[in-house]
């Protein structure tokens, strides 16, 4: 609940499970190929969450979790991780997965999304749901959602909102919810699709004058560039990295949920973000994330 020690964090949006392919030889088309298969508990949604419970914060996920072994690994992989699945909604069916092959040199050969299981994540649910949303201190809510239910959630939410565009294609679910936004953390292809600029410092323009209150433009390894009513500027990272750096914009947008919820300027969300997501990058580098394990 609102004034307690640790934070309470409301996190609106998927998990799945990530299958993942490797094969040291040339892929070899319709034929079967010798290689290493892992898995690994996934979604934005849930990532947030994760970095969020790790941070120490009440991280609540509003999901959907299947019934069958999808859903039961992943409701452990939360609970290993402590993210709070207590508002989640259980459904029968086939939980969400994510699978990609990758050739020798790591890149992606093809990929399957299925992900039907949003299709439960409907305004009914949010609406019972909302109430216990709402004595969150802050909120994070993703692109993975229905436009119907960005669109409830922005003509309902209380708390303070950062939002979490996801991918291009997916960004403009979140027009609805600009005007009542308290933070946007899009990537620099994300902003110029929002705003049709061609800067990252005037899409962030563009961003305020719809009524965005803080916008933290992730810029990859070139760190990230925020704007508010105070001011604007750039945070470079501390550190360069050279492992992968998948979830490093989850724990970003973690990081920034926290000062939002401690009513931080953009500077301080940037900051925070930073710092989360080089610990992510640091930790990996040095062996100190597993991030699959063989199934």
């Amino acid at each position: 609940m609102k004034n307690s020690k640790r934070p309470v964090i409301a996190v609106v949006g998927g998990m799945n499970l990530d299958v993942t392919g490797s094969v040291s030889a040339p892929l070899r088309a319709r034929d079967s190929n010798i290689g290493a298969i892992r898995f690994a508990p996934g979604g934005v949604g849930r990532n947030i969450a994760e970095r969020l419970a790790r941070a120490g914060a009440h991280a609540k996920l509003y999901t959907c979790v299947s019934d069958d072994f999808v859903g039961r690994i992943l409701e452990a992989a939360c609970r290993d991780a402590g993210i709070d699945l207590s508002m989640a909604r259980r459904v029968h069916g086939r939980g969400s997965c994510y699978m990609s092959v990758h050739g020798p040199d790591g890149d992606m050969a093809v990929a399957v999304n299925d992900m039907a299981l949003m299709e439960s994540l409907t305004v009914s649910y949010l609406e019972a749901a909302l109430p216990d949303i709402n004595r969150a201190d802050a909120c994070v809510v993703e692109a993975n959602l229905s436009e119907t239910c960005i669109a409830y959630l922005a003509e309902r939410l209380r708390v303070p909102v950062v939002a979490d565009p996801v991918s291009g294609v997916k960004a403009t679910r979140l027009r609805p919810l600009l005007g009542r936004l308290d933070a946007l953390k899009p990537n620099r292809d994300e902003a110029l699709l929002l705003t049709g600029e061609a800067t990252c410092e005037a899409a962030a323009r563009a961003l305020l004058k719809k009524g965005v209150k803080r916008v933290i433009l992730s810029m990859g390894a070139d760190g990230a560039y925020y704007a508010d009513a105070n001011g604007a500027g750039t945070i470079i990272p501390a550190e360069r990295f050279t492992c992968q750096a998948t979830g490093a914009g989850d724990a970003m947008c973690a990081g920034i949920a926290l000062a939002l919820a401690e009513n931080g300027a953009a500077r301080d969300c940037a900051e925070r973000g930073m710092r989360m997501s080089q610990a992510l990058l640091r930790a990996r580098q040095n062996g100190e994330v597993e991030e699959a394990a063989p199934f």
